[in-house]
């Protein structure tokens, strides 16, 4: 990976120092208007009138062509490509007064104009300071960037796939929240489903929401999600391949009539973080994954900055998320764990056998105000989606169905962290019928006798004796294991408080012939964990299929 990302490091910062002054932001269906400086837009990555795109009817009300396009074809030589021309022509003359209005960008001399746009009698350093700070002298620079990027193939990153295209983001309503007269500034969040706005319960806004405003497996339904390096979903992605590159993508949001980002009108950094976790039912050993905003591509930076989000609106960010890399970390995080809390298997197997899920939080871009009731910077630990609209979670994993035969379970392993003080519950959730599938979870046997036996309680499930349940599949885990099947639709866990045992393992195994699979609408399996208050706090959903 030798070149930044275009959508996430390169266009964010062009569409920042453009959105500071208030240029290149109309919509397309308004190319005519004053904003539209040479007939150019970047209020979209992809705009029809954007960089990936052609210039609009107003080109010629200042004296360019319309339909030229700012990147040329099968062309990769940054001085041919009018983006690149016209962006370098600011920079050359930035101590001087009056830079060139028009750039003729060979070989054809296309007319261009210099971007960003000049006023006369000013320079570029005193008119668009932004534009010089993204290019500072003796340092990574936006322009050298975009000039690697061309000169490399011009790798189009732009997210693509619905539901993080600009055309679904666009269609949604705009999430409006409701403001008290006395308040302003940015309303921050991550969107745990399609269409959130930002609304939590008790949140002290005016109305106040309804008692069950949230998706009750929202995990399952945030908007987090893998993507290859093309800003497209892979096809039927099962598992994440070693030695691939994926980017994690969330949908953000600001729901107030304040813009935000460092080069708004607001002028506060807004910054986001990701981090991947073995996968969980609330929590678990977790590593902070690196951002894709960043001009060195190489850059172990985990915050990355949304420059400039409007008002009622939605954007995109992302996360590298190498695969060798995010696994090695993980490896050595739950290596830290007692072995006979993670059935005494290796870390390296636990990992690979789990799978990495996703949270994602706003860590700053707001001013104080009346909507956090869970404080503005969201605990990774403690804050949940339900109750801090900074914060989601994706919890998805995945069994093949082809692979499914009687009587060889299939297992995903999955840790179990404290949710707050006191006893927390475990629910398993999925409309399989229990007449034709088996639904187990194993146990290691120290946790279980510690926090389920002692202190806890279970009903919707039977012991098992592991040699009886699986002698044809063999034994599955390394550990002394406790097995249960469950026996009712109704099936819960309560765990004792175990603050001192961070976390702990286990395991949900499931075994059927897929041919019964007929006729189920949803084949999906999920686990809801619930703190002493009975109130969910995370939980992870198992799918029978490749879909995301």
């Amino acid at each position: 990976m030798t070149d930044p990302s275009f959508f996430h490091a390169i266009f964010k910062r062009l569409q920042g120092v453009a959105a500071a002054h208030g240029a290149h932001q109309n919509a397309d269906n308004d190319p005519n208007a004053g904003q539209f400086y040479g007939g150019f837009t970047l209020r979209r990555a992809d705009s029809q009138f954007g960089i990936f795109g052609g210039l609009s009817s107003a080109a010629p009300t200042w004296g360019f062509v319309q339909g030229n396009k700012s990147l040329r074809d099968n062309d990769t030589t940054p001085a041919d490509n009018p983006l690149w021309a016209m962006l370098n022509a600011s920079l050359q003359t930035k101590d001087m007064m009056n830079p060139p209005v028009s750039v003729p960008v060979p070989p054809d001399n296309q007319v261009w104009p210099s971007m960003p746009f000049p006023s006369a009698g000013e320079t570029v350093a005193t008119e668009y300071p932004e534009w010089i700070a993204v290019n500072p002298q003796g340092g990574l620079t936006v322009i050298d960037a975009l000039k690697t990027w061309i000169a490399n193939g011009k790798l189009n990153d732009v997210p693509k796939s619905a539901p993080i295209d600009s055309a679904t983001l666009d269609g949604l309503a705009k999430p409006k929240f409701p403001l008290k007269n006395s308040d302003n500034g940015p309303i921050l969040f991550v969107a745990s489903f399609k269409g959130d706005d930002g609304r939590r319960a008790d949140d002290n806004a005016l109305p106040n929401p309804p008692a069950v405003p949230f998706p009750p497996q929202f995990w399952n339904s945030s908007q987090i999600f893998i993507t290859d390096t093309t800003g497209a979903f892979p096809a039927n992605l099962t598992h994440l391949a070693p030695h691939a590159n994926y980017y994690v993508m969330a949908v953000i949001g600001n729901s107030s009539t304040t813009f935000a980002g460092s080069m708004s009108f607001s002028g506060q950094t807004l910054l986001v973080q990701g981090d991947a976790l073995a996968f969980n039912s609330f929590m678990g050993p977790n590593v902070p994954l690196y951002s894709l905003g960043e001009l060195n591509a190489a850059s172990t930076n985990p915050s990355y900055e949304q420059f400039y989000l409007p008002i009622w609106s939605y954007d995109v960010v992302g996360f590298r998320f190498d695969v060798d890399d995010v696994f090695t970390r993980l490896v050595t995080e739950v290596a830290k764990l007692p072995p006979a809390m993670i059935f005494n298997e290796l870390p390296e197997k636990w990992v690979r056998d789990g799978h990495p899920c996703v949270k994602i939080r706003i860590m700053a871009g707001e001013a104080v105000n009346n909507y956090t009731p869970w404080g503005a910077v969201p605990d990774i630990k403690n804050s949940t989606p339900p109750k801090d609209r900074h914060i989601a979670q994706r919890n998805l994993a995945h069994f093949d169905p082809l692979q499914m035969k009687m009587k060889k379970a299939m297992w995903k392993n999955f840790i179990v962290a404290q949710a707050g003080a006191g006893v927390n519950g475990l629910s398993l959730q999925h409309a399989l019928p229990l007449k034709d599938f088996q639904v187990y979870l194993a146990i290691p046997r120290l946790p279980y006798d510690r926090y389920i036996a002692n202190g806890g309680a279970m009903r919707g499930f039977e012991l098992l004796r592991e040699a009886a349940s699986f002698e044809e599949g063999g034994k599955p885990f390394p550990g002394e294991t406790v097995f249960l099947r469950q026996t009712n639709p109704i099936a819960e866990i309560r765990i004792a408080d175990h603050t001192k045992d961070e976390y702990f393992g286990m395991a949900l195994g499931l075994e059927g012939d897929p041919a019964r699979l007929k006729g189920v609408r949803n084949t999906d399996i999920s686990m809801a964990h619930a703190g002493a208050d009975h109130h969910v706090g995370g939980g992870f959903t198992v799918r029978l299929g490749g879909a995301q």
